[in-house]
């Protein structure tokens, strides 16, 4: 048999064996990717619609040209748990187990005088993920609820708790957070909004010093400012307020072991 006839025959013959490589081949790497999108499935949604995307475009070219093994790759190690975090076990969430509003006038200080109709303050217990850390160490003076006001002599609504403490007092932030708000009003004083997730919100009023501006990152503990007694004030102490989607509730579910005066 001449050369050149043999040397085609060898050629065809080896076509099959080249075609079931390529086959084999395409059918780890298509293996590969299914489970490493399937295990991003079950670790992260924006991790996983993001690679989604990436499988897609790599499954409509040639699985044998250059790089998709390398990408491949990169996918498996994405695939790592510490990829994407989870904001939901970070954050801290608050709820109301169950809401009653007391029925309030606006708030246009830490005391509401009261008539017949607004849902901003309720007495019905609350839940928070994380333990909240006292803002100062001392004792309630004056609770969260109806009161006549130490000042005016009317009958108002506390919407939040009096705790005692001197002159100078450094106050702590109940959680980690954002400063949302800081400013000064006559009934609150000097006074600093804490936002901690979506729908937890801590005020402290009456403040000889505010150490913070808006946009701050604050740790739980961390000084905010010192105790004073600026605004509609019989004397130094701190007046704290917890807000849960923008309902005033009361304190004392939320600082535990409180004493009173």
């Amino acid at each position: 048999m001449p050369t050149n006839e043999r040397s085609v025959r060898t050629r065809a013959e080896d076509r099959p064996k080249k075609r079931l490589s390529v086959q084999a081949v395409q059918c780890v790497v298509c293996a590969l990717l299914v489970l490493t999108v399937y295990g991003l499935s079950r670790s992260g949604a924006q991790v996983y619609a993001r690679l989604r995307q990436q499988l897609e475009s790599y499954t409509a070219q040639d699985l044998c040209s250059e790089g998709v093994w390398t990408a491949a790759k990169q996918l498996a190690q994405k695939a790592s748990p510490v990829a994407e975090p989870q904001t939901e076990e970070t954050q801290t969430v608050a709820s109301i187990d169950a809401r009653a509003p007391v029925q309030t006038v606006a708030a246009g200080g830490e005391d509401i005088r009261v008539l017949d109709a607004l849902e901003d303050s309720s007495f019905d217990p609350v839940t928070v993920s994380k333990t909240a850390v006292m803002p100062v160490q001392g004792k309630v003076t004056s609770g969260f609820g109806y009161r006549v006001h130490p000042i005016t002599g009317n009958r108002s609504f506390h919407t939040g708790v009096d705790l005692a403490a001197a002159q100078g007092t450094p106050i702590s932030a109940a959680y980690d957070g954002e400063v949302q708000q800081t400013g000064y009003s006559e009934g609150r004083g000097n006074y600093i909004l804490l936002r901690h997730g979506d729908n937890l919100q801590t005020m402290y009023c009456h403040l000889s010093r505010i150490d913070v501006r808006e946009g701050d990152v604050v740790a739980a503990g961390g000084t905010i400012g010192l105790v004073g007694s600026t605004g509609m004030s019989t004397g130094p102490h701190l007046h704290f307020e917890v807000r849960v989607d923008g309902v005033r509730c009361d304190p004392v579910y939320v600082l535990k072991d409180l004493e009173y005066a």
